[in-house]
């Protein structure tokens, strides 16, 4: 610090100046760098982030008013219980039934113990697109790679 004050008491009153004009622009060129710049490029990537945020809301509301326009599907009447109709078609896709359970003639309780994911969610769709609604549904991976197990209830729409 004594060779500091040394140093300092050694300048001349135009060099002290200079030094301390120096000392702010280095305080100043420091809180653009280290501040100002920081939170700019922050606030451009906010500002970037909720454009696409907004983008992809007006995108789903879209979807969502196109998908409200569309007319609504009655259920199809099928020929014996839901229980039926459901196993059957689980059949055709490729699905073992664990377990499926009538409850009553509208609505049944079905257990896969394997199915792939996405084949299992194309045969849900198929059979939303059939009048067939899904009440619950609970997916857990199964023991074989890359297959889960499923555990579900399904009603007729409407019911």
């Amino acid at each position: 610090m004594s060779a500091l004050k040394n140093w300092w008491a050694d300048l001349s009153q135009r060099e002290r100046m200079l030094v301390g004009v120096m000392g702010v622009l280095i305080f100043v060129v420091f809180l653009w760098l280290a501040i100002a710049r920081p939170v700019e490029a922050g606030l451009a990537n906010a500002r970037e982030r909720q454009a696409q945020a907004q983008d992809r809301n007006a995108a789903i509301r879209a979807k969502v008013k196109t998908l409200k326009a569309l007319p609504t599907q009655q259920a199809v009447a099928a020929v014996g219980s839901l229980d039926q109709m459901v196993g059957q078609s689980a059949g055709e896709a490729g699905f073992t039934l664990e377990r499926a359970q009538a409850q009553g003639e509208d609505r049944v309780e079905l257990a896969i113990a394997s199915a792939r994911p996405t084949a299992l969610f194309g045969w849900i769709a198929a059979l939303e697109a059939q009048g067939v609604v899904v009440e619950t549904l609970t997916v857990q991976p199964a023991p074989t790679a890359g297959t889960i197990s499923v555990r579900a209830v399904l009603k007729r729409a409407g019911q």
